[in-house]
Order: structure tokens, then sequence, then C-alpha cells
């Protein structure tokens, strides 16, 4: 009994750990493209507000990311790592082109680079993820007889 008890909670805590995974990717790739979608006059107040918050859900994955990683499988975890590895390559080029060249003259840029960059990553991660989450089917009663 207690074993039936531990692997249900076990099974329990890999579940809440993917989806809680797959919730700060997704709010991570949607602030990314808020942040390279800004139109008509924006000001720096705006942008600057976007930024931080791609900065703050990329620092959140990153804290949140490496417990929960534990209860993946390997190609899960290498999914979710190169997502936020080109998230955090991204961030820190929009940062420094906003800085040279204004957002108005990037916007564009970013959002060519976040559809074509970020979204076949968070796509991949995303699966993987699913993946996980889609659990092995459990034999009937009948089969566990048989045995």
């Amino acid at each position: 009994m207690r074993t039936i008890e531990a692997e249900g909670e076990r099974v329990e805590r890999r579940r809440s750990a993917v989806v809680e995974i797959r919730k700060h990717l997704a709010g991570l790739y949607r602030s990314f493209v808020l942040w390279a979608s800004l139109y008509g006059e924006v000001d720096d107040h705006y942008e600057k507000e976007r930024r931080e918050q791609v900065v703050g859900l990329l620092d959140e994955l990153s804290n949140q990311y490496l417990p929960r990683s534990v209860w993946l499988t390997e190609d899960s975890r290498k999914k979710v790592e190169n997502f936020v590895i080109r998230s955090e390559g991204l961030c820190s080029e929009f940062s420094a082109e906003i800085e040279d060249q204004g957002y108005p003259r990037v916007r564009r840029s970013m959002e060519r680079r976040v559809s074509k960059k970020l979204r076949p990553l968070k796509t991949e991660a995303e699966s993987g993820l699913g993946a996980e989450l889609a659990e092995p089917r459990r034999p009937g009663w009948r089969e566990r007889l048989r045995k």
C-alpha cells in the first residue's frame, strides 16, 4: 500500500514540476512577443518595463527550473535549456541594440528573431514537456491477474 502511495506522490510531483516549467516557458515567450511588438509612439519607460519583465521572467525561470529539472528526462532538459540559453542571448542582443539604435529601429528585427529563433525552440520544449505529461498506460486488472 505504501509503495502505491509513494508512486502516486512521485508521479504528482513530476507532473507538478512539468506544469510549472511549461507555465514559465509560455510566460517568458509571451513577454518576448510583447516586448518585440510595441507599436505607435513608444516611450522609453514602457519599453524598459517590457524589457525588465523579460529579464525578471528569465531570472525566475532560471531559479525555478533547476530544482524541478530533476523530474525531466534528459531530452526534455536539453530542449528547455536550449530555449533558456537562446532567450538569454536574445535578451542581451536586443538590449544592446536598443541602447545603440533605439527601439523603433530595432523593433522589426526583434519581431523576426523572436519568431524565427525563439518560437521553434519554445515549440520543441513544449512538445518535450507534453510528452513528459503523457503517462504510460497502466495495465488493467485483467492484465495484472495474468502475470
